[in-house]
């Protein structure tokens, strides 16, 4: 199976020219029915562009205080990382859009291209099962429906943890069980 790279951003915002990405997270798995137990993890806060200008937004939701991100590594270098981790692999992501924007566009402001076999949103996967109309689609209520531990939201490295372990789960009820399958869902 072509492997995974599932992942997860923590922002201070929700514009992705003007705001920053704070914390980024990625779990790599080799193929979308890997045990997250064997899986390898690695996660950084990211300092802000502009260090001291920066609001971090929202740190009741988020809980980053610039404490945290003061000495972090530059956007640049996480981006570079990012690519590095992420080359060759599906991206996953709950509500993907928002988190490949801001890939996007710290990659363009520091030149870096992503060369991944496509992306992979398990808030889309969630809303295609049936009776998705009847159901929650947030990641802690997909976390309760298939009893993936989820112990802190907003905090990158659970929330990739959590989307990784609801990943099985939602190929099951799509009845994903090839390669072939699979790719009907990921978007090049």
């Amino acid at each position: 199976m072509t492997p995974i790279a599932v992942l997860d951003l923590e922002t201070s915002g929700l514009d992705v020219e003007h705001d920053a990405i704070l914390q980024v997270a990625i779990i790599l798995l080799y193929g979308p029915s890997a045990p997250v137990s064997s899986a390898r993890e690695w996660s950084s806060y990211v300092r802000p562009r502009r260090r001291f200008t920066d609001s971090l937004g929202p740190i009741h939701i988020h809980g980053i205080t610039r404490r945290r991100v003061v000495f972090a590594h530059s956007e640049k270098w996480a981006v570079r990382r990012v690519a590095e981790l992420t080359s060759g692999r599906v991206v996953v992501a709950h509500n993907a859009a928002f988190d490949m924007g801001f890939l996007r566009a710290a990659a363009r402001r520091h030149g870096v291209e992503y060369s991944w076999a496509g992306s992979l949103c398990t808030l889309a996967l969630s809303r295609r099962r049936a009776n998705s109309a009847q159901r929650s689609h947030k990641l802690t209520s997909l976390c309760g429906e298939f009893a993936v531990p989820f112990p802190k939201a907003h905090h990158a490295l659970h929330d990739a943890r959590a989307a990784a372990g609801v990943l099985p789960h939602l190929l099951a009820a799509l009845e994903v069980t090839t390669e072939a399958d699979l790719m009907r869902y990921v978007i090049r």
